[in-house]
């Protein structure tokens, strides 16, 4: 465990930033533990009356071995001052990744609860999943659904996010000799409208 005591930040030899203690695990591999919250210096002091605090990743990380971990955090945005546009919400997040190795078989797993200060609330499932059950047999399959794409366009903070579509595929595909055989699907949602392909 590495740790400092005081940590200073300077620019420029200005010292313009100032934490009690600073620690660090330097083991090597992958170790549980508390993930590194996201915020910027105005969350700590606010520069404007009609700034809204936004942290992210409050939360933590369980290795539990080497092929398999959770991860467990907490998304929160300030409804000070809030608008219909604009409302403050509390999101919490759950992941679960997998590599399963003697199966040929990898994903992951999440599910995220968005609830908003108006009361709309939105829940996010999102699965990934890869394997190969032969050397000429496979399936992937990139699952996503929301129940509320309103909800989903509005909270997000990148316009790119705002306005990408939710989709959904599955393949499988074998091979018998010269020729393939591929089945597959796709399932796509909309932000902002209740349109479903």
């Amino acid at each position: 465990m590495l740790v400092a005591l005081p940590a200073v930040l300077y620019l420029q030899g200005v010292p313009v930033f100032w934490l009690p203690f600073v620690f660090q695990d330097i083991r090597s591999g992958r170790r549980s533990g508390i993930l590194t919250p996201r915020f910027g210096f105005a969350e700590l002091v606010r520069n404007s009356p009609t700034y809204r605090r936004n942290i992210e990743d409050i939360g933590y990380y369980f290795a539990i071995n080497d092929y398999l971990d959770v991860a467990v955090s907490m998304d929160w945005r300030s409804s000070a001052r809030a608008t219909i546009a604009d409302p403050g919400w509390l999101r919490l997040n759950s992941q679960m990744r997998y590599h399963w190795l003697n199966r040929f078989m990898t994903g992951g797993f999440a599910v995220s609860r968005h609830a908003l200060s108006t009361g709309s609330s939105n829940l996010q499932l999102s699965w990934n999943h890869s394997q190969d059950f032969s050397s000429t047999s496979r399936i992937t399959s990139n699952l996503n659904y929301v129940t509320s794409t309103a909800v989903q366009r509005q909270t997000a903070l990148n316009p790119v996010t705002a306005l990408a579509t939710i989709g959904s595929q599955v393949n499988y595909s074998k091979s018998l000799g010269p020729f393939a055989i591929a089945v597959g699907g796709a399932r796509r949602q909309y932000p902002g409208r209740a349109q479903v392909d």
